[in-house]
């Protein structure tokens, strides 16, 4: 895949006001739905767009040419199982059967809406789906809920796939699908071909995870189904433009990329709360762009013998002159 061939996406969550728990309203202003696509749009570089069902729309019939009109087209769309107080003490995990079902009926209406808009995946962050104290919860039962609602969702359309977005923590202390090892094996027990896994990269690091390495090993069970490019200190989701922080495991992440033959979206979820949006997602690309450029000029067969041998010092070196001279 050729540079010009990348497919950019971002989350329209990055132009909204950026609100937090100091400054509720964010830091900028509200904008419709049609102003965040125009503002996309504006960066030149952005095809696709990330949307929320039902948050950001209901009536796909209405939003599909909307996205049209911009040049744009509907890259994912996560089901909002998290922003109600109705999911607080978890949605597919539920001991609720009720607040279970509830959840899994969304999601198949998710479904339905997203193949009406031409897209083929839904993403499900299960951010409530999880635990703040000792004792709080019965793991095994939660496992068992979480596999056959996934399941459900996964047999309703075959034609869409369920990508399940990993996070250790916020905002429960413990979510459930907390690493890149859990949501695999939530994947595999599924079973279906439809299910697979998102990886974003400022949630691997959290977890203290290498996002090549986690890239590889989904990859080797074809569960790599998506990628969100970000990055953060390690300590929280900070949401950063890519590549600034870490530098260097952002370029392994992308030449793993490469290397798996990965050729889904390149997908921005930033916060950018005091940076202009446009401007955030334009560096992001040519971060990510610099980057991939670096990694395919890599000399292959010196990395192959360096990697043979675990020769960290001389990777090093390679690096350092590939990158820094």
């Amino acid at each position: 895949m050729t540079m010009e061939e990348k497919k950019y996406g971002v989350l329209v969550s990055v132009f909204s006001p950026c609100g937090e728990r100091f400054l509720p309203a964010g830091y900028k202003s509200d904008l419709s739905l049609e102003e965040k696509l125009e503002r996309i749009a504006a960066t030149e570089c952005i095809l696709g767009v990330e949307l929320d069902y039902p948050t950001d729309f209901e009536d796909p019939t209405k939003l599909k040419p909307l996205v049209a009109r911009f040049g744009l087209q509907v890259s994912n769309v996560e089901i909002d199982l998290f922003g109600h107080s109705k999911w607080q003490y978890g949605s597919l995990s539920s001991t609720d059967k009720k607040v279970r079902n509830e959840a899994i009926e969304l999601c198949k209406r998710g479904m339905d809406g997203v193949v009406e808009l031409g897209c083929n995946q839904i993403s499900l962050w299960l951010g409530q789906d999880g635990f703040d104290y000792p004792m709080q919860v019965d793991y095994r039962s939660r496992w068992q809920n979480i596999i056959a609602s996934i399941k459900e969702v996964g047999n309703y359309r075959a034609d869409v796939n369920v990508c399940l977005e990993y996070k250790v923590k916020e905002p429960r202390t413990h979510i459930q699908l907390g690493t890149v090892g859990k949501a695999l094996s939530i994947a595999n027990s599924v079973g279906l071909k439809n299910v697979g896994v998102m990886l974003d990269v400022g949630h691997a690091i959290m977890a203290y995870e290498n996002p090549a390495e986690s890239a590889a090993l989904l990859s080797e069970f074809g569960r790599l189904f998506y990628v969100h490019l970000n990055d953060n200190f390690g300590f929280w989701d900070d949401d950063l433009i890519p590549g600034t922080v870490h530098l260097w495991e952002t370029l392994e992440f992308l030449y793993w990329l490469e290397k798996l033959g990965y050729d889904g979206w390149y997908s921005l979820d930033m916060f950018p709360y005091r940076e202009d949006p446009v401007a955030a997602c334009v560096q992001s690309v040519k971060n990510i762009e610099t980057l991939i450029e670096i990694a395919r000029k890599l000399d292959q067969e010196k990395i192959n013998l360096l990697q043979e041998a675990s020769n960290a010092t001389g990777m090093i070196d390679l690096l350092r002159n590939a990158v820094l001279k």
